[in-house]
This record gives structure tokens, sequence and C-alpha cells, in this order.
């Protein structure tokens, strides 16, 4: 079903610009960040050509804006299941409006867009000890002369061992064979850097 991720253009009165507003379902587990918390360290570590969070919360805090049903997966009467993750209802304002990878010109600007992606991907990993860990078509957008990797809401710190959740992280097509073939696979750093080669192949 995936986290229900809807994004457009929307309207800053107090800085009288244009912004992205995005409404998702942000994974709910103690050792995952808040997308906005992940901008900001982000910003800190001065990394390149991404965008910058001008505003984030969770949608308030009523019952139907948390998943509810990973509470009742010991029930006597539910289908044995052991994936449901707990999500809450979030909101992310971004500065930046581009257009989708998918509006590329030349198959020039394409293998730019990566090599630039690539950068954030590499600052992040050094200067931010983070993983991005859903390289896509979809994550990356067109700004002028560069381009920008978004969609911060699966990265994880590289310090935290092991699995965050039950499920996979990414998207499937883009996916590393080794993450696709091994359910209980380690995402590294080559599994994001085999995403990149095949969003090329995918989009060419």
């Amino acid at each position: 079903v995936g986290r229900g991720t809807h994004t457009c253009p929307a309207f800053d009165p107090v800085n009288n610009e244009v912004v992205i507003f995005k409404d998702s379902w942000q994974v709910s587990l103690h050792n995952i960040l808040p997308e906005g918390e992940t901008y900001k360290l982000l910003k800190d570590a001065n990394i390149r050509n991404i965008t910058t969070c001008i505003a984030c919360h969770d949608v308030p805090s009523l019952p139907q804006q948390r998943t509810q049903t990973f509470k009742l997966v010991n029930a006597s009467w539910a289908c044995p299941h052991q994936t449901l993750t707990p999500h809450i209802h979030y909101h992310l304002v971004l500065n930046l409006v581009g257009k989708p990878l998918l509006h590329f010109m030349s198959s020039c600007q394409v293998v730019e867009a990566v090599c630039d992606i690539l950068i954030a991907h590499e600052d992040t990993c050094n200067k931010a000890g983070m993983l991005h860990r859903d390289l896509s078509p979809g994550n990356i957008v067109m700004h002028g002369a560069i381009s920008i990797l978004i969609d911060w809401d699966l990265a994880k710190l590289l310090k935290i061992q092991g699995p965050q959740q039950l499920t996979c992280t990414g998207t499937w097509q883009f996916m590393s064979a080794n993450l696709v073939g091994k359910k209980w696979a380690t995402h590294t750093i080559k599994d994001d850097l085999e995403s990149s080669f095949y969003i090329i192949f995918w989009v060419a």
C-alpha cells in the first residue's frame, strides 16, 4: 500500500513564495528520525544538492492520525502477519519547487541528475553519517542547473546496527539484487549505489 505520500505546491504567505507541501504516513518507531529532523541534520552538516525543510509536524494526536492495525496483530481472529509497522500522519514543507526527473530533455541531463544526487549521497554518508536508502526517480527533482535528492523519510544513521523495521526499505524496482533476494540483508552504501544505476537504466 505504501505510505500514502502526496505532494503539491502551496503558497507561503509569510515569505510570499511557492513551496512544496508533503502529506504522508511516517513510520512511527523510536529509532527512526522524523523526516523534518533528518533535514535539519543534513542542513547542519552543509550537505550539497538537498532542499531545506521550513516546517514539519505530526498531525494533531487524534486516534485517526495513527495507524491502529498493528495493535491487533496478535488477536485470536487476526491472520498471521509479522510485518505490520505503526505509522503516524505527518506534514512537511520544503522551500524548493523543482521538476520531476521524468521531465528530462536529454540523456545527458539524466546522467547529470544522478551525478548530482550521488554528490548529496556522498556528503550525507561522510558528513552526516547517514544513508538515504530509497534512491529512485521519484526522489529526484531538477531545479535550475542542478538536481536535488528528496524524500529522506527512510534515511538511517550509519551508527545504528541491524534493521530498524521488519520490512525492506526502498522502492522495489530500484533496490539492489542483494536486498531483493535476501529479506534480512543489511542496507549498505553499495545498495544505494546500485540503485543509482537502475535509475539511469529505467529512465533511459
